[in-house]
Protein backbone atom coordinates (compact mmCIF):
# COMPACT_ATOMS: atom_id res chain seq x y z
CA UNK A 1 0.00 0.00 0.00
CA UNK A 2 1.39 3.30 -0.69
CA UNK A 3 0.21 7.08 -0.57
CA UNK A 4 1.93 10.10 -2.33
CA UNK A 5 0.33 13.69 -2.14
CA UNK A 6 2.01 17.01 -2.81
CA UNK A 7 1.45 20.42 -0.97
CA UNK A 8 2.74 22.94 -3.34
CA UNK A 9 2.31 25.93 -1.47
CA UNK A 10 4.46 24.12 1.36
CA UNK A 11 6.90 23.29 -1.37
CA UNK A 12 6.75 19.50 0.52
CA UNK A 13 6.04 16.03 -1.10
CA UNK A 14 4.42 13.31 1.40
CA UNK A 15 5.15 9.51 0.80
CA UNK A 16 3.14 6.83 2.99
CA UNK A 17 5.14 3.21 2.24
CA UNK A 18 3.16 0.35 4.08
CA UNK A 19 3.69 -3.23 3.94
CA UNK A 20 5.56 -5.55 1.52
CA UNK A 21 5.99 -3.55 -1.60
CA UNK A 22 6.67 -5.96 -4.50
CA UNK A 23 7.65 -5.32 -7.88
CA UNK A 24 4.80 -3.39 -9.92
CA UNK A 25 3.80 -1.70 -7.11
CA UNK A 26 7.44 -0.32 -6.35
CA UNK A 27 7.33 1.34 -9.92
CA UNK A 28 4.18 2.52 -9.07
CA UNK A 29 5.51 4.10 -6.34
CA UNK A 30 8.41 5.71 -8.22
CA UNK A 31 5.83 7.15 -10.78
CA UNK A 32 3.65 8.35 -8.41
CA UNK A 33 6.33 10.02 -6.36
CA UNK A 34 8.08 11.29 -9.93
CA UNK A 35 4.44 12.89 -11.12
CA UNK A 36 3.69 14.77 -7.69
CA UNK A 37 7.86 15.75 -7.16
CA UNK A 38 6.56 17.66 -11.07
CA UNK A 39 4.34 20.09 -9.15
CA UNK A 40 6.87 21.65 -6.48
CA UNK A 41 9.86 24.03 -6.96
CA UNK A 42 13.50 22.95 -6.67
CA UNK A 43 14.73 22.60 -3.05
CA UNK A 44 11.09 21.15 -2.24
CA UNK A 45 11.15 19.08 1.00
CA UNK A 46 9.84 15.46 1.89
CA UNK A 47 8.40 13.55 5.02
CA UNK A 48 8.32 9.81 4.29
CA UNK A 49 6.57 7.70 6.27
CA UNK A 50 7.24 4.18 6.97
CA UNK A 51 5.36 3.40 9.81
CA UNK A 52 4.39 0.49 8.30
CA UNK A 53 6.68 -0.56 6.00
CA UNK A 54 8.35 -3.62 6.55
CA UNK A 55 11.94 -4.59 5.15
CA UNK A 56 12.17 -4.97 1.53
CA UNK A 57 14.43 -7.29 -0.49
CA UNK A 58 17.64 -6.63 -2.57
CA UNK A 59 15.37 -5.75 -5.23
CA UNK A 60 13.20 -3.52 -3.48
CA UNK A 61 16.01 -2.07 -1.89
CA UNK A 62 17.43 -1.16 -5.64
CA UNK A 63 13.98 0.82 -6.34
CA UNK A 64 13.62 2.72 -4.01
CA UNK A 65 17.76 3.72 -4.36
CA UNK A 66 16.89 4.52 -7.97
CA UNK A 67 13.88 6.68 -6.25
CA UNK A 68 15.80 8.75 -4.30
CA UNK A 69 18.25 9.52 -6.70
CA UNK A 70 16.10 10.74 -9.19
CA UNK A 71 14.58 12.95 -6.79
CA UNK A 72 18.30 13.91 -5.63
CA UNK A 73 18.32 15.39 -9.21
CA UNK A 74 15.18 17.47 -9.12
CA UNK A 75 16.57 19.41 -6.40
CA UNK A 76 15.11 17.52 -3.10
CA UNK A 77 16.08 19.72 -0.16
CA UNK A 78 15.22 18.71 3.30
CA UNK A 79 14.29 14.94 4.36
CA UNK A 80 12.30 13.66 7.37
CA UNK A 81 11.64 10.04 7.71
CA UNK A 82 9.20 8.62 10.27
CA UNK A 83 9.84 5.43 11.16
CA UNK A 84 8.87 2.98 13.93
CA UNK A 85 10.29 -0.27 12.57
CA UNK A 86 14.04 -1.02 13.39
CA UNK A 87 14.92 -2.97 10.51
CA UNK A 88 13.05 -0.23 8.13
CA UNK A 89 14.64 2.22 9.91
CA UNK A 90 18.05 0.83 9.01
CA UNK A 91 16.91 -0.36 5.64
CA UNK A 92 15.87 3.82 4.51
CA UNK A 93 19.11 4.97 6.35
CA UNK A 94 21.11 3.17 4.08
CA UNK A 95 19.22 3.84 0.88
CA UNK A 96 19.59 7.71 2.05
CA UNK A 97 23.32 7.45 2.20
CA UNK A 98 23.81 5.52 -1.04
CA UNK A 99 21.65 8.28 -3.01
CA UNK A 100 24.02 10.73 -1.79
CA UNK A 101 21.94 12.74 1.05
CA UNK A 102 21.11 12.83 4.84
CA UNK A 103 17.83 12.52 6.46
CA UNK A 104 16.54 12.95 9.74
CA UNK A 105 14.04 10.30 11.71
CA UNK A 106 10.67 11.64 13.89
CA UNK A 107 7.94 9.94 14.98
CA UNK A 108 4.89 11.37 13.35
CA UNK A 109 4.13 13.40 10.41
CA UNK A 110 3.22 16.18 12.53
CA UNK A 111 6.50 16.09 13.92
CA UNK A 112 8.05 16.11 10.57
CA UNK A 113 5.75 18.98 9.58
CA UNK A 114 6.94 21.07 12.29
CA UNK A 115 11.06 20.45 11.96
CA UNK A 116 10.55 21.41 8.37
CA UNK A 117 9.10 24.42 9.39
CA UNK A 118 11.33 25.36 11.80
CA UNK A 119 13.70 24.62 9.17
CA UNK A 120 12.68 27.12 6.64
CA UNK A 121 12.22 29.59 9.11
CA UNK A 122 16.04 28.91 10.12
CA UNK A 123 17.40 29.39 6.62
CA UNK A 124 14.59 32.64 6.22
CA UNK A 125 16.76 33.81 8.83
CA UNK A 126 20.20 33.35 8.16
CA UNK A 127 19.66 35.22 4.87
Amino acid sequence: MFRVTSDPERNRLYITLAGHLEGVERLEVTKAIMAEAAKLDPRFDVVTDITALHASDQEGFKDLQRARSALKLKGIGHVIRVVKIPLSRIQMERVSEAAGYQDESVDSVEEADRRLDALKAETKTER
